[in-house]
């Protein structure tokens, strides 16, 4: 049984008009042709739908059992040319993102702006490492990553913002003037705690890096994550290098000072894989790019 999407409009359609002229006008196409779409259809389905009379095209007792099943095949038709026109234009479909502490504000943000220009499309945000995003982005299995600048030459970046380290102080020992604190000083004497490595592994290294650079030692203790981590600096259990992005957590019970010099930046790009056609991807990509000009690349600080 062979019978195409058009055979059934035309079905459909002149069953509607019961008239072969106002059909094929209907149709935008000549009577001729609509007959033969009918006949064509008819002989596919061994049955005759419509007989010809002095009022027009009457539909069989089959064609009129057939009618309803035939107009929500056509409507349902409609729909997924519909939804594909949609996709292929980047207006519906699915937006699979990861970001990390640094764009914590920043992708979320973005999203909500991106949700407004095209509300049928459903973005997934995930937070994950940017060890993980490189991988999920090389599989395809990740359309966009907020993550450190990739390594791998398939996958192509938007330069968005450089994020720092800082040192988290519990504010209740810092002491009467915030300004006159000794950050080298507490580096080296005063407690320092620590994020478990495989939670953040590209943090980990940032700051397992920067101790090395500057010869710092002395973790106590870890902890499963950031809040957690800031947390204890706040109850006064000691201190923490952590990304400057913090500070929307931080709150007063925490102080947080920049550090600087070797290893102590890093910068955040969007990235992507542009191996893979993604019209919803690039309709992200044009809204990232036209609220947010690529920074500059700045002269490494990590040697």
């Amino acid at each position: 049984m062979k019978f195409d999407l058009r055979q059934l409009q035309a079905f459909v359609t002149l069953a509607e008009t019961a008239n072969y002229r106002e059909a094929a006008n209907r149709l935008f196409i000549t009577q001729p042709a609509l007959t033969k779409q009918i006949q064509g259809l008819e002989l596919s389905l061994g049955t005759t739908l419509f007989n010809r009379g002095r009022h027009g095209a009457e539909l069989t007792a089959i064609g009129a059992q057939l009618l309803t099943q035939a107009s929500a095949l056509v409507e349902h038709g409609k729909g997924f040319e519909h939804h594909a026109l949609a996709l292929a234009s980047g207006v519906a479909g699915r937006l699979k993102m990861g970001f990390g502490l640094s764009s914590f504000v920043l992708a979320p943000s973005l999203v909500a702006r991106f949700k407004r220009q095209v509300p049928e499309v459903l973005v997934h945000l995930q937070d994950m490492p940017s060890a993980i995003q490189h991988e999920l982005l090389l599989s395809g299995q990740l359309q966009i990553g907020f993550m450190r600048r990739p390594q791998a030459p398939q996958l192509q970046e938007h330069r968005l913002l450089t994020d720092r380290l800082v040192l988290a102080v519990p504010t209740q020992l810092i002491g009467p003037d915030p300004a006159a604190f000794e950050v080298e000083r507490a580096l080296t004497r005063q407690p320092l705690l620590q994020m478990v490595g495989h939670r953040c592994p590209g943090l980990t290294q940032q700051i397992a890096s920067f101790l090395g650079a500057n010869r710092l030692t002395g973790m106590i203790q870890e902890a499963e994550d950031i809040q957690t981590l800031v947390a204890l600096v706040a109850a006064g259990i000691g201190n923490a290098i952590l990304p400057r992005s913090v500070s929307f957590i931080a709150g007063p019970d925490v102080t947080l000072y920049p550090l600087s010099g070797p290893y102590s930046e890093w910068e955040i790009s969007l990235v992507w894989n542009p191996t893979f056609a993604d019209p919803i991807r690039d309709r992200f990509l044009a809204l990232v790019r036209a609220e947010h000009p690529e920074v500059e690349a700045r002269p490494s600080l990590s040697s």
